[in-house]
């Protein structure tokens, strides 16, 4: 079983991410959909890291998943450990 490591740079995006859509929605549930599914997602990746697709141009080995078809997370596989190197909304038009 892989570890589950983010960055620095991937939390900041993930949480004002989870902090825009309380604010836009003016409820938390939404944000609260979003984390249950991360947590999902990395237990998946823990027991499965090569189920993300290869991000094509990437300098290094990125993959990605999606979180609710409107997220992605991007990860890089080291060793024993999956890191987490961004959470990205998929939607260009979300002022985050």
């Amino acid at each position: 079983m892989f570890e589950i490591k983010w960055t620095t740079e991937a939390e900041t995006l993930y949480f004002e991410t989870l902090e825009y859509w309380i604010n836009h929605n003016k409820s938390n549930a939404y944000a609260l959909k979003i984390i249950e599914e991360v947590e999902r997602k990395e237990k998946l990746l823990a027991h499965n890291p090569f189920i993300g697709a290869k991000i094509i141009g990437a300098k290094e080995e990125v993959r990605r998943v999606l979180v609710l078809e409107n997220f992605s997370i991007h990860y890089r596989i080291q060793k024993k450990t999956i890191e987490i190197v961004s959470f990205w909304a998929n939607k260009k038009d979300l002022s985050i």
